[in-house]
C-alpha cells in the first residue's frame, strides 16, 4: 500500500533502499552492548523508517561519543544524501573510508549515486562500473547500477546541446526551505495552485508513521499585472485542506475547480475533486472521484481535455506494465468509462506518475523514469498520432537534469512553464521556478500543426505473403540510441510515430536476414503524415 503522496505519487529521487541496506562491515570493536553500538541501531532504525532528521541526530550523537566510528560516519553520509545534502553526504561518506576502507560493500554504489546528483558524471560512472565489476549474484542492484551508468551518459550528452530556454526560481513569495511542488497556473495566467509541506499546514502536525515531515496542503498566489509580481502564498481559503495529505493535482481548463490527491493514512491514495464555490475564492471540501478512477490500488496525478471529456490519471493498478501507469477514460452518460492503459509505447515497467494533457487533446506531457533519463525522473512529450501515441522525447537539459523533475504545469499561449525541481538554488528540497519556454519549438509551437509524424513498415515475403513477427528497431542515427522496437503484426505492419524533423535508421530483422533503411520523418498535419516504406525478405 502506497501511503505517503509526497514520497511517491510527487515525487523523490531514486534511491536504492537495497543499496543502503547492504552489509556494514565495520569491525569496531565494541560489545553490542556498549552506548555507542546501541545508538547507532537506533539510528539505523529511525533510518529504515524514513525519519532521517531523528536518524541524523543519533548518528551525530554517536559520533560525538566516537569520533572515529566509521559505522556511524557513513550513516551520517547517508542521512544526508536522502536529505539531498549531496555535498555533505560525499563529505561524510570521505571519512567514513577513510576511517574504514571496508566500512560498507556498497560503497562504490554509493558514490556513484552522490557524484550522479552533483552531475560529475565521469566519476559517477566510474563508481557504478567498478560497483558491476565487483557485485556478483545481486540481480536487482546491477540492474539499477546498469541504468545508472546510462542515464549518466545519456545526460553528458544532453548537456551538451542545452535547449533555448530561461530558469527562474520564483523566489521567497512562493518558496520555503520546505517542499513547494505541483504548481498549476490558472488559464488567464492570474493564480498558482500549488503543494507545500511547509510548517503552517492546517493542524501543523508531522507524519510520523511515514517520512516525519508536515503534512501537505494547498497554497496559492495571485499575479499582479501592474507591478509584475507574485503576491505572497497563502492556504487556499475553504474546506479543502485536512489535517493530513491534501496536494493539488490539476486545475480545471475553465478554473471552476481542482483535482486533489488525498490520502488519509489508511488508504493507498486516491483522487478527489474540489468545487470552487460562486463568485468568491473559497473552496468546498474535496469529494472523491467514482470507479473506475479511483480502486483499492493507489492513484495520483490527473488532467482534464479542454472540453472536459477525457481524463488521463496516473494508477498503481495491477493490469499495469510497471509500477505506475497513464490510463486514459471518457466521460459517458454512464459516468467514466472503464479506464484504457496507454500501452508500451508511454508506459513502462518502471515508473510514470505526473501527466498533463495539452489543451489540444493531443499532446500529452508526463514524467516517468522508465524512458531515457538524465537522472531519477524526467519530463517527456508524446503526440497523438494516426490514432497512436509517438515514441516519447525527452523536453532536454536544463528544464531536466541529473536530479527529480516531475510536476509542472503551461500557461495557454505554450511560452511559460511553472515546474517543480531540484535546481541549484533551490531554497529547499524542492522549490517552483518559471521557465520562458516561448522560443523552444518543442513546447511553444507545433499545436496546430503537427510536430510528429508516423512510419509504417510493410513486410513482405518473395511470393508478397505478409510476413509476421519480423523485428522492427528504430535508432537515433546520431547516437545510435534506441529509440524503439516491436515486430510485424499478422498483416507484416509495424507503425510507429516518431517526432518530426529528423531522420531515424530502421533495422528491420528476420533471422539472420536483414535491412537497414534511414527515414526522414516531415510532418504536415495530425493525420496526415504517414510514410510507408516497404520491406521484401
Amino acid at each position: 500500500m502506497r501511503i505517503l503522496s509526497a514520497l511517491i505519487s510527487l515525487g523523490l529521487s531514486v534511491i536504492s533502499f537495497s543499496i543502503f541496506a547492504q552489509k556494514d562491515t565495520t569491525d569496531q570493536g565494541f560489545s553490542i552492548q556498549t552506548p555507542v553500538a546501541i545508538k547507532i541501531l537506533e539510528a539505523k532504525h529511525e533510518f529504515s523508517d524514513n525519519n532521517m532528521r531523528g536518524a541524523l541526530t543519533l548518528f551525530r550523537e554517536a559520533l560525538e561519543a566516537d569520533p572515529k566510528n566509521a559505522s556511524a560516519t557513513y550513516g551520517i553520509a547517508e542521512c544526508y544524501y536522502n536529505l539531498k545534502r549531496y555535498s555533505l553526504a560525499l563529505e561524510y561518506l570521505d571519512k567514513a573510508v577513510a576511517l574504514n576502507a571496508s566500512v560498507n560493500s556498497a560503497t562504490d554504489f554509493f558514490y556513484g549515486q552522490i557524484y550522479h546528483r552533483v552531475a560529475d558524471l565521469d566519476k559517477a560512472i566510474l563508481y557504478y562500473q567498478k560497483f558491476l565489476d565487483e557485485a556478483k549474484g545481486r540481480s536487482y542492484d546491477r540492474e539499477l547500477a546498469t541504468m545508472f551508468v546510462e542515464q549518466c551518459r545519456y545526460a553528458k550528452e544532453m548537456m551538451k546541446t542545452p535547449v533555448p530556454v530561461q530558469i527562474t526560481n520564483m523566489g521567497e513569495a512562493i518558496n520555503t526551505r520546505f517542499e513547494d511542488y505541483t504548481p498549476c497556473i490558472t488559464a488567464d495566467g492570474s493564480m498558482l495552485v500549488f503543494t507545500s509541506r511547509r510548517s503552517d499546514t492546517k493542524g501543523g502536525a508531522i507524519d510520523k508513521n511515514g517520512d516525519y515531515k508536515f503534512f501537505e496542503d494547498i497554497y496559492y498566489s495571485t499575479y499582479n499585472k501592474t507591478t509584475g509580481e507574485w503576491s505572497d502564498s497563502d492556504q487556499l481559503p475553504g474546506e479543502v485542506n485536512t489535517d493530513t495529505y491534501d496536494a493539488v493535482l490539476s486545475v480545471f481548463p475553465d478554473g471552476s475547480g481542482i483535482y486533489v490527491y488525498k490520502n488519509s493514512g489508511t488508504s493507498a491514495g486516491d483522487i478527489f475533486v474540489s468545487k470552487k464555490s460562486t463568485g468568491e475564492n473559497k473552496w468546498y471540501a474535496a469529494e472523491k472521484m467514482p470507479r473506475p478512477i479511483n480502486t483499492s490500488y493507489f492513484e495520483s496525478s490527473i488532467s482534464m481535455t479542454e472540453d472536459g471529456k477525457t481524463v488521463y490519471f496516473i494508477s498503481e493498478r495491477p493490469e499495469g506494465l510497471g509500477q505506475t501507469d497513464i490510463y486514459v477514460s471518457n466521460k459517458t452518460s454512464k459516468g467514466w468509462s472503464n479506464p484504457q492503459n496507454l500501452g508500451n509505447i508511454v508506459n513502462t515497467e518502471w515508473d510514470e506518475k505526473f501527466v498533463y494533457i495539452h489543451p489540444n487533446g493531443k499532446t500529452l506531457y508526463f514524467a516517468s523514469n522508465g524512458h531515457k533519463c538524465l537522472g531519477s525522473y524526467d519530463i517527456f512529450k508524446t503526440e497523438l498520432v494516426n490514432g497512436q501515441w509517438s515514441v516519447p522525447v525527452n523536453l532536454g537539459y536544463p528544464i531536466n537534469t541529473v536530479n527529480e523533475e516531475s510536476t509542472f504545469s503551461l500557461t495557454s499561449d505554450n511560452t511559460k512553464m511553472f515546474i517543480s525541481a531540484e535546481y541549484e538554488d533551490s531554497y529547499g528540497e524542492r522549490d517552483i521556478y518559471l521557465i520562458d519556454v516561448s522560443n523552444y519549438d518543442l513546447i511553444s509551437k507545433g499545436y496546430d500543426v503537427s510536430n510528429f509524424g508516423s512510419v509504417k513498415c510493410v513486410v513482405t515475403d518473395s511470393k508478397n505473403q505478409a510476413v509476421k513477427g519480423v523485428r522492427v528497431s528504430v535508432f537515433d542515427p546520431n547516437t545510435n540510441n534506441l529509440l524503439n522496437q516491436g515486430k510485424t503484426d499478422k498483416l507484416g505492419n509495424y507503425s510507429v510515430s516518431l517526432m518530426g524533423g529528423m531522420s531515424y535508421k530502421f533495422v528491420i530483422q528476420d533471422g539472420d536476414n536483414h535491412e537497414t533503411r534511414e527515414v526522414m520523418v516531415d510532418p504536415v498535419k495530425t493525420g496526415e503524415s504517414q510514410i510507408t516504406i516497404e520491406i521484401k525478405i
